[in-house]
């Protein structure tokens, strides 16, 4: 094995261990942040699938129910309109506010989380790419299958927000202007003529967007978006209003830590160790 390769391989491994370690460290002060925090965040959840098909972006049953129980208990769970109003009138929540979204519009969600929503009498909101309603998604491997229109219809009789997450959840940033004005207001026009009411909510499908395309959000009608990353503040923007996503791998403790300023911390906290990543990798180059 030549002298390079083998530097190659050595660097590599440092940057792997320094990562790991580095992650580790994330996850130890988000935790001490869940125990020692008592600010009252606002805090926009961000599901997409609960099941069991092992996806990244799925959470298991089990988990969910003992997420949403853990939120039902201490945590004020609230519609996204409650969200929009208090930042407009820049109030400090009583307690810590939490608003739970779910993307894209699957199936399992009517299975397996609308119940606990409505035994509960508790809002929610889902975010549907209206042109793969009543059919099978096909950008993950299992292919699960998507909410029907008569789905969509009767969640949104029981306390579900229905907001628009384009037609065919492309990355709108790398769309011309006129393709992705298509896209939103298409989505938010169909969603509109199946319910007969007004669509308030868009998410940016990958959370990708450009300044024109928070222009056209805007320009088509809906009152906010959804995009970033973090807690919601006062001061923050309504058409790029954090969320904080829950994955399959977040564990219990790293789920109450989220519902903190930790996730704040944590994300600035990640881009400097990009930046020392980054830095190391160009300074262990072989010359």
């Amino acid at each position: 094995m030549s002298q390079r390769l083998l530097a190659s391989l050595a660097r590599d491994e440092r940057i792997s261990n320094f990562s790991r370690h580095a992650k580790s460290f994330l996850c130890l002060t988000l935790s001490l942040v869940s125990t020692f925090s008592s600010q009252k965040e606002i805090v926009i959840l961000a599901y997409h699938s609960i099941g069991l098909d092992g996806e990244f972006c799925t959470v298991e049953p089990n988990e969910f129910a003992r997420q949403m129980e853990y939120l039902k208990s201490n945590c004020a769970i609230v519609p996204l309109a409650k969200v929009l109003e208090t930042i407009r009138k820049e109030e400090r929540p009583s307690k810590k506010m939490v608003s739970i979204t779910f993307d894209d519009g699957y199936q399992d969600f009517y299975i397996n989380a609308y119940p606990f929503f409505r035994k509960h009498k508790l809002p929610a909101t889902v975010f549907v790419a209206t042109g793969y309603v009543g059919k099978e998604w096909p950008l993950v491997k299992s292919h699960p299958k998507m909410l029907t229109w008569d789905q969509v219809e009767e969640i949104s009789e029981n306390n579900i927000e229905i907001g628009a997450h384009t037609t065919t959840h492309p990355n709108l940033q790398q769309m011309n202007p006129r393709e992705a004005e298509n896209e939103i207001m298409k989505s938010k026009e169909e969603i509109e003529k199946h319910l007969g009411r007004t669509v308030r909510f868009f998410s940016y499908p990958f959370g990708s967007y450009t300044k024109q395309i928070l222009t056209i959000v805007e320009n088509v009608g809906f009152e906010a978006a959804v995009g970033g990353v973090g807690t919601v503040h006062k001061g923050s923007d309504i058409f790029t209003l954090n969320r904080v996503q829950i994955d399959r791998p977040v564990c219990f403790l790293q789920f109450r830590a989220r519902l903190t300023k930790g996730v704040d911390w944590s994300k600035e906290m990640e881009q400097i160790i990009r930046m020392l990543l980054k830095r190391k990798t160009s300074s262990t180059a072989y010359p």
